[in-house]
């Protein structure tokens, strides 16, 4: 399930650049959001009796859910995918294991073994050969502008967004959790779509940017934030972070099919690195 739930983010890269190419940034997210906070009230008011209790008790780690994995993340990711190359964009995401592990054993006391170290690390280097093409020579020359920087937030942000989940889950169960993270991030979002103005534009967005939204809506949301969250529950934030190495494989691919892009030799070996890493990372005893 979590590695459809990164095939679901891979193809998400191309489907949301797609979008925001006709729609503004935050009206779009609160529009993806707001197909989601639909689909997950309906689940809240059936399996769930206490929802409002729940809110009260748990605001906090539940708008700092909501802020830093929907409200604040997507804007940074997609400010991100309008500013900077795929290339620099794929590094930066790289590191989030890393960091989500280094944050998890501060705030939550998770171990690190050995062998989870080699799997990042093993899926790291994929990630760098694919973006590289093979060439460190490349990455050396790697610059970094405002869309790089905005992804680095982003990264950081969706590291807090894992960490505060499993915090969450101490009190909430993940879906009740996630559910209501999600409906409060929309509910924070709304305020900057309104001062873009983009509502106004409603009727005039093509077929393709709404079937983007419903995509991003459904898939990379509301199927793959629950199953994420489900992972944490079950595995630990650290362990559990390694399978965002597989995004970038995914886009390449995705972007290949969606923009015509080519998928070359080192693409291939870094993908199986990268799957390499997840595996090793997956069987290993924390």
């Amino acid at each position: 399930m979590l590695f459809l739930t990164t095939l679901a983010w891979g193809v998400g890269f191309p489907v949301a650049k797609l979008g925001i190419n006709y729609i503004p940034l935050f009206t779009y997210a609160f529009l993806r959001f707001f197909i989601t906070s639909i689909l997950f009230s309906i689940i809240l008011i059936v399996k769930y009796k206490h929802v409002l209790r729940d809110i009260k008790e748990n605001f906090f780690i539940l708008s700092l859910m909501a802020l830093s994995g929907f409200t604040a993340y997507n804007f940074f990711y997609l400010y991100s995918l309008k500013m900077t190359l795929v290339s620099n964009s794929a590094l930066i995401v790289a590191f989030n294991p890393a960091l989500t592990a280094l944050i998890a054993a501060v705030v939550l006391k998770e171990k690190i073994n050995f062998l989870m170290i080699a799997g990042i690390v093993i899926s790291l280097l994929g990630v760098l050969f694919i973006i590289s093409h093979g060439s460190m020579e490349l990455i050396e020359k790697l610059e970094f502008n405002i869309g790089d920087l905005s992804m680095i937030a982003a990264t950081f942000l969706w590291a807090v967004y894992s960490v505060a989940g499993k915090i969450a889950m101490r009190k909430l169960p993940f879906l009740e959790a996630t559910g209501i993270a999600v409906i409060l991030g929309t509910i924070y979002l709304a305020p900057f779509a309104l001062l873009e103005n983009g509502n106004k534009n409603l009727l005039s967005y093509p077929a393709i940017a709404w079937a983007s939204v419903v995509y991003m809506s459904i898939f990379a949301t509301f199927f793959g934030f629950s199953v994420w969250y489900k992972g944490i529950e079950r595995f630990g934030a650290a362990k559990t972070s390694i399978f965002v190495n597989l995004v970038p494989v995914f886009g390449a691919a995705a972007s290949s099919i969606l923009l015509h892009e080519k998928i070359t030799i080192s693409a291939i070996i870094g993908g199986l690195l990268v799957i390499t890493g997840v595996l090793i990372t997956n069987r290993a005893r924390v």
